[in-house]
């Protein structure tokens, strides 16, 4: 943690400076203008309209009036539910979990409708998509690490192969920065937290050249000292610090044409992955021990470019969105999560990738609607694993437990190039017809070296000659105990969308479409088991049967119903299971077809000023229909296999809420909120022994806000009833010479209590 320490100072003198900048400028501005507005209360934000960009037409649509289940968040909902990361989102959705997995830090474990992954290997393909800025991340690693500054949240519930240049197959995670504003804005706002944990964001954005180029810096910094106890030592766990920068800028150099380029710097520093071993200490609670809390080391640059050009044609706009991302990540972690040393799990990741996304949108003849577009993404990915067994001296000495050092993984190289195009046509003014078509072609190339002993050494940043190091090349390739296995391979597939939208009155509306979309095939850069072949395995394919109804029955309510039907052919899966010798092993392969049924139920109402009610209900029920691998582990395809549940699928989530806004006169008002959210138990790994534990969240939070709007006061807390969940469950053999079932089993924070205060300038 040396490094850590070091970096702290200037981190926080680069946040302080940032701060410091917003307040001095802010200050300079009010006091040249003494005009002040009047705040708009936290009620009046939630029943806001929110405009989407998801239906990527040539202007925002009201999310009502979209014909997809979806669930949009504006920059003044996010603050008014004090949201500061994507995870703050996963219990308030039906049918949709946004976790970290918890083995490798920052690494997105997100399943909508019952379709997830559950593992922290980089080569695997999200089913969730994640696009920041328009700009695809073609990883899940470094997607967790808290967010800021945002324009809006869009998460979009099943398959969404037709707009989206990257083919996802359980839904997509829109994010928009906030773009630079003509006007001067600033703001600054610190928070502190049980733990303790502090966090300092600021802001500054305004015109540079007036009605020509405005800007924006963004700063984050957060400082988190632990929020669990070491059981041996007293110590505290789960320590991390972050850093993100953020400037943007906004061109116009004609009323026509708009240029928005966004940087993005961070890096995060920290222990490595605190978890639970079940073999020692009871599920639900939260003690934890370990004899090394490892380390975590992520750096990351992304750009993204982004241009809009508006044309006569249609009275349409084009636009272009190039991307790049460039991503580093080393981490160790104590996987036999107990106080001897018997398997300490490293990771080393390197990944670089371009995208570009150009479409047209436009409108013709007053009733058709037409967006037509393609898109090209270019990805490098480096694997390096390490795992050292049984290196503690007790071991010394026993035969049956030698001390062992494996190292292994691959390098991957991805293209996909794409085109598409959606129609949505007025047959009527109550009814409109919506139909789209993607063409998908992907490619990679594997280099893979399957995890194997090797020579001695307990520290991962160290890994001596003669071991199989991927990152410096020094590795024999493409052999396997299975055979030669084709290191190349290509997936092409269209991907159609029919439905319609029928406008039953002014405030309610229909629809209904079926919709396909594919996981593209791969390799496994984590290849542990010689004898299994590391790839390629098959595309997944993925068929979505809708029905919905949007409503706003009478004044200040709305009420969304979807039904729907997802069937799942050549489903990907990352079997694991435990191994006695290397700890836990994973085996990806085209496991079964599967069938899952469920309905989404999502509702808002004001009853009176001030007082927002909120309230979901989802139901998932999932099934295999027929078995391609052994899941269960007895070496057997049978109907043991058929009778498993489907991982990541809990049977209920539910969630209902208030906020309530109190006016004091011309000195502000007071908000007070709490939500209460529900998810069912639900099975982990594919044979149904790793378990994600069920969790009742209750939230709450007072907020003073200023008269002005530019001053807020807040007291918070989460996970108030103290619950005990956790990103993962991987069964273990650790610790040896315990009679109980070992885990590794990564644990979210418990009960959080804070305060915040922010100025608004």
């Amino acid at each position: 943690m040396t490094s850590l320490k070091k970096k702290r100072g200037t981190r926080a003198l680069a946040m302080t400076m940032v701060s410091s900048l917003a307040m001095s400028v802010a200050m300079s501005a009010t006091a040249q203008d003494t005009n002040t507005t009047t705040a708009k209360t936290a009620s009046g934000v939630l029943l806001e309209e929110i405009m989407i960009t998801a239906t990527k037409q040539a202007h925002g649509v009201a999310v009502q009036d979209v014909p997809i289940a979806i669930t949009a968040y504006g920059a003044s909902q996010l603050e008014a539910l004090h949201v500061n990361n994507i995870e703050a989102l996963s219990f308030s959705q039906p049918n949709v979990s946004l976790e970290d997995v918890g083995s490798v830090q920052g690494t997105a474990n997100f399943s909508i409708r019952g379709l997830g992954i559950n593992s922290s290997i980089p080569s695997i393909d999200p089913t969730v998509g994640v696009f920041v800025d328009g700009v695809y991340l073609g990883i899940n690693s470094g997607l967790l690490f808290d967010t800021f500054d945002l324009e809006a949240v869009e998460i979009l519930r099943g398959p969404q192969g037709v707009l989206f240049g990257r083919n996802v197959t359980g839904g997509a995670v829109l994010l928009r920065t906030k773009k630079p504003t003509e006007e001067f804005e600033a703001s600054a706002k610190v928070s502190m937290e049980t733990g303790l944990n502090q966090t300092y964001q600021a802001y500054v954005s305004g015109a540079v050249v007036p009605g020509v180029v405005k800007a924006r810096i963004s700063a984050y910094y957060n400082d988190d000292a632990g929020f669990f106890t070491n059981q041996a030592d007293g110590s505290k766990l789960g320590q991390s610090d972050t850093f993100v920068v953020r400037p943007s800028i906004t061109f116009t150099p004609s009323e026509s044409t708009e240029l928005n380029v966004t940087f993005e710097h961070g890096e995060t520093e920290g222990h490595g992955t605190i978890a639970q071993n079940r073999a020692l200490f009871e599920r639900g609670t939260f003690d934890v021990t370990t004899d090394d809390p490892g380390f975590m080391e992520h750096e990351w640059n992304q750009l993204a470019f982004t241009t809009n050009m508006d044309v006569a044609f249609g009275d349409g706009v084009i636009t272009n969105t190039f991307g790049w991302r460039k991503y580093t990540s080393a981490s160790q972690s104590d996987f036999d999560a107990s106080t001897s040393s018997e398997l300490l799990f490293g990771e080393m990741t390197r990944q670089q990738q371009y995208s570009n996304e150009i479409r047209y949108a436009g409108r013709f003849m007053d009733r058709l609607n037409i967006t037509v577009g393609g898109f090209w993404f270019d990805q490098k990915l480096e694997y390096q694993e390490t795992r050292f067994i049984f290196q503690d001296p007790i071991f010394a000495g026993i035969p049956s437990l030698p001390a062992l050092s494996f190292y292994g993984g691959g390098i991957q190289d991805h293209k996909v190039v794409g085109v598409f195009s959606q129609a949505d046509f007025e047959v009527t003014e109550a009814l409109t017809l919506n139909i789209g078509i993607r063409w998908g072609h992907e490619e990679k190339a594997a280099q893979l070296a399957t995890i194997s002993p090797g020579i001695a050494s307990p520290d991962l940043k160290s890994i001596p000659d003669g071991a199989c190091n991927v990152l410096e090349g020094d590795c024999t390739f493409n052999l396997n105990e299975a055979g030669s296995f084709d290191p190349e391979e290509s997936w092409s597939n269209f991907s159609p969308k029919l439905g319609f939208l029928y406008k039953i009155t002014d405030n309610a509306r229909t629809y209904a479409h079926w919709s396909r979309g594919y996981r593209s095939g791969g390799y496994n850069l984590r290849n542990t088991v010689a004898a299994a072949p590391p790839g390629p395995f098959g595309q997944e394919k993925v068929d979505s049967y809708e029905l919905g109804l949007k409503t706003e029955p009478f004044e200040n309510a709305r009420l969304n119903i979807a039904i729907f039907r997802t069937n799942i052919s050549n489903m990907q899966r990352e079997v694991l299971l435990s191994d006695p010798l290397i700890g836990t092993v994973q085996v990806i392969a085209n496991t079964a077809d599967a069938r899952i049924n469920g309905f989404e139920i999502d509702g808002q109402f004001s009853p009176a000023p001030g007082l927002v009610l909120n309230a979901s209900l989802g139901y998932l029920d999932a099934q295999y229909t027929n078995i391609l691998f052994d899941i269960s582990g007895d070496d057997v395809v049978d109907a043991t296999d058929l009778a498993l549940k489907l991982p990541r699928v809990p049977k209920f989530t539910y969630n209902f809420g208030f906020l309530y806004d109190h006016e004091l006169g011309d000195a502000g008002y007071v908000t007070l909120q709490a939500n209460f959210n529900h998810r069912d138990e639900q099975a982990f790994t594919d044979n149904n022994r790793g378990v994600l534990s069920a969790g009742d969240m209750l939230s709450a939070s007072l907020s003073f806000t200023s008269g002005e709007g530019n001053m807020t006061v807040s007291l918070f807390g989460t996970n108030l009833l103290n619950e005990a969940t956790e990103g993962s469950d991987s069964q273990t053999p650790f610790p040896v010479f315990n009679p109980n079932p070992g885990s590794h089993s990564p644990l979210n924070k418990g009960r959080v209590i804070g305060a915040s205060l922010k100025f608004d300038f």
